[in-house]
């Protein structure tokens, strides 16, 4: 039985390896750290962008083989607050939010790990960031840290 269940990872791992050489050829990342709207691909690499967005509405995250930090506490929320669509498969992603967003998370993780850490604020009008993630063998981690305030 745990042989069969090595033996299927290690396939596993092996097609994905196979498709994200094909990933990192195809698809690519779109959107900096002024856009509202962010489309980001890490295959076998790491991202790490801080948003200055004025009206950030969301995007997708892809993390194969790699990593993805967004951090989100310069940025300010859409009037209809913004969605995120993360996949991560044997990578991580990690999103930083200021303390005055609510988050609300739906996820599906497969052998990896999630992490939301912070408390959520008390104000039911607080601007709210919505992730729909799907995780395989990797990891996500929704932070919440104090606002980055602007270096003249």
């Amino acid at each position: 039985m745990l042989r069969r269940l090595l033996t299927f990872l290690v396939s596993l791992a092996m097609l994905a390896g196979a498709t994200g050489l094909a990933a990192r050829l195809l698809l690519k990342s779109r959107g900096g750290p002024q856009s509202d709207e962010v489309d980001l691909v890490a295959v076998f690499e790491g991202i790490h962008l801080r948003s200055t967005a004025q009206s950030f509405l969301g995007g997708k995250i892809l993390a194969l083989f790699g990593g993805v930090v967004l951090d989100l506490r310069r940025a300010q929320l859409g009037p209809t607050g913004a969605e995120l669509i993360v996949t991560t498969v044997f990578g991580g992603t990690s999103v930083v939010v200021p303390p005055d967003w609510r988050v609300e998370v739906d996820d599906r993780t497969w052998l990896g790990g999630l992490d939301l850490s912070g408390e959520q604020p008390g104000d039911p009008d607080a601007p709210v960031l919505r992730i729909r993630v799907s995780t395989l063998l990797g990891g996500f981690q929704v932070e919440s840290r104090p606002r980055l305030q602007a270096v003249s």
